[in-house]
């Protein structure tokens, strides 16, 4: 039976800075909670999955490709057993796939076809897309980075009484725009130009110089007064030059740090200060 996203899988990590110690009772009923395993059946295959697992497979399917160690850090608070075990009992049932990575970050883990179908049918939201496998491996970096930009924002949403709801990936979005766009291709210009105007802003989205900006990850929440929210989010690197940033800014995207050093500076276009550091 499906659950939906904010009571398990995104749930952004709770800040601990002042939580008190549990008590051991507390704790042998956490462990026993981890160990207890469901099962679950699709397309004549049974699974044995315990509480963590199922919200890796939930956030790994949501993501596409997610770190090892933001997977250990956001979900196993960093206990490096635990995530282990859990990680090679889900290597064997075939569900992961673990591509190579650095050695500081473990590795980047995906669905296979296997747990796509299974997080689809047993444990995702339905309104969330599912994704399996790693596509272009040259953007693996950047994209699993986007987890950790998630898990930061839904930090400050839940702290002002928000719960994330879904999130669409850039993939998603562009998708669902360019299958609109094909179909206005043949009118005049004047009159294509207006309805792509529209068709963005049908989507919440803002064409900058010319385009229309797509942001990495997109949070779909729920705020404390009930309304639906959205909150657009880039993670910025190295490679982004100074127009890309102002472009997304303009957009109106939350822009998050990876691994930037203040490169537009350099041409004279000081936008450090829009991006937030992770």
């Amino acid at each position: 039976m499906g659950r939906s996203l904010h009571d398990d899988s995104l749930r952004p990590t709770q800040d601990r800075s002042t939580s008190t110690e549990p008590c051991a009772r507390q704790i042998s009923r956490q462990s026993r909670e981890q160990d207890s395993k469901s099962i679950y059946q699709s397309r004549g295959q049974r699974y044995r999955l315990n509480s963590d697992q199922s919200r890796m497979l939930q956030d790994l399917g949501a993501f596409r490709t997610i770190t090892a160690n933001s997977l250990r850090k956001h979900l196993y608070d960093n206990d490096d057993e635990r995530f282990r075990k859990d990680l090679r009992n889900l290597r064997e049932q075939r569900l992961l796939t673990v591509h190579p990575g650095s050695r500081a970050n473990g590795g980047y883990v995906a669905l296979t076809k296997a747990a796509k179908e299974l997080t689809q049918s047993a444990l995702s939201n339905r309104d969330q897309v599912v994704y399996s496998g790693i596509v272009k491996k040259r953007e693996l970096r950047h994209d699993a980075a986007i987890y950790d930009v998630y898990q930061k924002e839904a930090r400050k949403i839940s702290k002002g009484g928000g719960t994330p709801k879904r999130v669409v990936l850039d993939f998603e979005l562009k998708k669902q725009v360019n299958r609109q766009l094909a179909r206005i291709q043949t009118i005049p210009p004047a009159e294509r130009e207006r309805q792509r105007q529209e068709i963005a802003e049908a989507h919440g989205l803002k064409i900058v110089e010319g385009k229309i900006q797509f942001p990495d990850v997109r949070i779909e929440f729920e705020s404390r007064d009930q309304e639906q929210c959205k909150v657009d989010l880039e993670c910025v690197t190295g490679h982004y030059k100074a127009r890309q940033i102002a472009a997304k800014t303009a957009a109106g995207f939350k822009l998050y740090n990876r691994d930037y050093r203040g490169r537009s500076a350099e041409r004279g276009e000081d936008l450090v200060g829009e991006v937030m550091s992770l």
